[in-house]
């Protein structure tokens, strides 16, 4: 392998001929440019390729073992971007449209004109940039047009309703009688869910593309789980006890941010799901290497349950689905609690399992690793 004088180590050129000669001109011609690689083999040039794909590839045809036609079709499987030009000293028509029927860039007799094949590389090469260049700005593109439509639409649909909440604050402070009272704090209500349901979708719309950054802070664990505790019970009539381990580290490093969305919404649905009985919520923790520990949130609530069938279908998890899906079902929800939350895991690289028993109630637990800090 000769490498090259230059400042884009990405841009490989592979040369496959099985004679010496050849391959020498080619690398001479190319090594100021390219970091050039060379086969002696059909064999040898995919298993080169599999390891890094090229950019530009030249090959013979007649070789002996693997030929250049197959050469073009494997390393076309390895990266269908690849430039691939082709050289033989025997051209027919036939083997030249099986050439470029496979998808090779050019088709060049040997003895190659010098001045020819240099832009023929190079404008190879040149399409290869094009061609990916293309691909990534069209996904950013798109992407950034994604994020940029769910700003516009929170932004649309907040500005009225900030609106309709702060005038029914005022409303309020103004003399009602008992039943004015009442449908004004249930026009509140109403509007308060509303709201909530909007702010799931947007905010599961926009985790699910998979774009936004993550969090990166340093937190204690028991503080941020005592918090939400203390926020779910003053939102619902139900005790939720809470074991933490007294020697749970005080400091770690990562996705806070992202942690307090699953648990959040793990808490508001084991309040929803417990009829007024206890929920309980444990804290487990282990190990994992050098400075690296899992912390793993079980949530328990006392509800219903699961039906076995629903939860083994991984149903569970799907958006907009609840275990009761019948338009007289209990409680109340778009079904994306679960969803979110098990997509947000799964971009920490973390596990949510649960385990229920009908009429015993359910039990999540959510486990991410995290950096361990010294206190």
């Amino acid at each position: 392998m000769t490498t090259a004088l230059t400042s884009l180590p990405a841009k490989r050129l592979l040369v496959v001929d099985d004679e010496e000669g050849p391959r020498e001109s080619l690398n001479m011609i190319f090594c100021d440019d390219f970091d050039v690689t060379i086969a002696t083999s059909g064999e040898e040039a995919i298993e080169f390729s599999k390891e890094a794909p090229f950019e530009v590839v030249i090959t013979d045809i007649r070789m002996r073992g693997m030929s250049g036609i197959d050469v073009l079709r494997e390393v076309k499987k390895i990266d269908a971007h690849t430039e691939v030009i082709v050289l033989t000293a025997y051209e027919t028509l036939a083997t030249a449209r099986q050439a470029i029927s496979l998808g090779a860039s050019e088709y060049l007799k040997k003895p190659f004109d010098l001045d020819h094949i240099q832009k023929v590389v190079d404008a190879c090469y040149q399409n290869y940039l094009f061609t990916t260049q293309r691909e990534t700005v069209i996904r950013q593109n798109v992407n950034a047009a994604k994020n940029n439509f769910l700003e516009i639409v929170r932004h649309e649909l907040n500005t009225p309703m900030n609106g309709i909440l702060g005038f029914i604050e005022l409303l309020q402070d103004t003399q009602l009688d008992e039943e004015q009272h009442d449908f004004v704090t249930t026009i509140r209500d109403c509007s308060l869910t509303y709201f909530e349901h909007v702010q799931d979708i947007l905010t599961y719309a926009k985790l699910s593309m998979g774009e936004s950054e993550l969090s990166k802070l340093s937190f204690n664990p028991a503080t941020m789980l005592l918090k939400l505790i203390n926020e779910a019970t003053s939102a619902a009539q139900v005790a939720i006890q809470a074991d933490i381990p007294e020697n749970l580290p005080q400091y770690v490093s990562g996705c806070e941010h992202e942690i307090r969305i699953v648990l959040r919404k793990l808490l508001q649905n084991a309040v929803k799901f417990s009829s007024g009985e206890d929920v309980r919520v444990a804290v487990q923790f282990a190990h994992t290497g050098d400075s690296e520990i899992r912390l793993s949130f079980e949530v328990r609530d006392t509800g219903p349950g699961i039906d076995p069938e629903y939860l083994a279908g991984g149903k569970i998890f799907d958006a907009f689905s609840q275990g009761d899906s019948s338009l007289s079902r209990s409680h109340e929800g778009l079904g994306l609690g679960l969803a979110w939350c098990k997509s947000v895991s799964d971009r920490l690289g973390g596990s949510l399992i649960v385990e229920s028993e009908l009429g015993k109630g359910s039990q999540f637990t959510f486990s991410v690793v995290l950096h361990e800090e010294e206190a």
